[in-house]
């Protein structure tokens, strides 16, 4: 793995997979799948049932259809052969549309382009990467849906070997395991999963889970709106606003895309767009969202940067909100320590798998 601290270059690699699931009890979960650039690649997948609506994707593109098994093969052997992702039911043979339905209770997330616009990387994700999420709600039941959206992150760790592939050494992907309490048990498989190693990777997940930030607009310029927050939620009647807007008739659709941004650095987040050079991700300097991504870094609601006490990231980040004495020294230590967290991410976690679960 290249060094990040100046040159921030690719850390996550174009395994997407984003997996939508709607359970017996009433939830829905969509995640996003990838992996670190150097081990190998992977899909998307979505899932339902029980529900009265039922959730479509369309497009002929699965992201590293191939790979998928990889996640498969731990869903299959942790939870069950029944927990696996599958292709969707195709209403129609004609039109590339598929949907999770309680035959179909997990499976595979398309997309209908493949450039950067859409989040497909062809070396890989890195700091700076951007996508969008793009799903439809189909209501099997006339009436009022409002639904509450909820993303999460969990990583996973890939045991790997070398080939030599033409003359040229190639890591190949064996397995993968989720980064949580559990993956030390793997050590036989593993003999680098000391608890220590685990405990850093759990470290490294906590970072990549607060630097992907998610959104429900983003403009022609590029600027984000309608920032999820630190609950990263949101309701369908945040994207339908206007009056009735969450009422379907029978079989109707309507189209949901939420956007996601990995901050390529500190000063990405707080600068507005009189500061064009930093790339602001935000327009205004004072805003409902920027209020928000503020209270969003704080250590107490997420971890974004990497070797600093949570006195340290709150005096800091009190300095720069406020514009207080010390602003730049302020800055530059925040600025140095999320570059920290990025190459912490890169070092030791392989996939990200980013859930989004809804009820009912």
């Amino acid at each position: 793995m290249k060094k990040l601290m100046q040159s921030k270059k690719m850390l996550i690699s174009s395994i997407v997979s984003l997996c939508l699931s709607i359970f017996m009890l009433g939830t829905v979960s969509i995640a996003w799948f990838t992996m670190n650039r150097e081990v190998g690649t992977s899909g998307m997948s979505m899932a339902i049932s029980g529900m009265p609506f039922e959730i479509e994707v369309r497009g002929q593109y699965i992201e590293n259809e191939s790979d998928f098994g990889l996640v498969n093969d731990y869903i299959s052997g942790t939870y069950g052969s029944d927990a696996v992702y599958e292709n969707g039911e195709q209403p129609d043979e004609n039109y590339q549309y598929f949907r999770a339905t309680a035959l179909k209770d997990k499976i595979i997330w398309r997309k209908e382009t493949q450039d950067e616009a859409h989040g497909h990387y062809t070396d890989g994700l890195e700091p700076n990467s951007c996508g969008e999420l793009k799903f439809w709600v189909v209501a099997k039941q006339a009436g009022f849906h409002d639904s509450t959206f909820v993303f999460d992150i969990k990583g996973y760790h890939a045991v790997t070997h070398i080939e030599t592939q033409n003359g040229v050494s190639v890591e190949i992907v064996d397995d993968v395991y989720e980064i949580n309490d559990s993956l030390g048990n793997y050590v036989t498989e593993d003999p680098t999963l000391t608890s220590s190693m685990v405990q850093k990777k759990k470290e490294a997940l906590s970072y990549i889970q607060g630097h992907i930030l998610f959104f429900r607009n983003k403009d022609e310029n590029g600027y984000y709106s309608g920032f999820l927050g630190t609950d990263r939620s949101f309701k369908l009647s945040d994207v339908y606003t206007e009056e009735n807007g969450t009422y379907f008739t029978l079989g109707e659709k309507k189209l949901v895309t939420v956007y996601w941004k990995w901050a390529n650095t500190f000063e990405q987040m707080i600068y507005d767009s009189s500061y064009s050079s930093y790339s602001p991700i935000l327009r205004n300097a004072s805003s409902a969202d920027r209020t928000a991504l503020y209270s969003y870094m704080q250590p107490s609601n997420n971890s974004m940067f990497f070797g600093l006490t949570n006195s340290e990231i709150t005096s800091d980040l009190s300095i720069v909100q406020t514009n207080g004495e010390g602003f730049l020294a302020a800055v530059t230590q925040l600025s140095n320590a999320y570059n920290d967290a990025d190459q912490e991410i890169g070092d030791k976690v392989d996939y990200i798998i980013i859930e989004m679960t809804t009820d009912n």
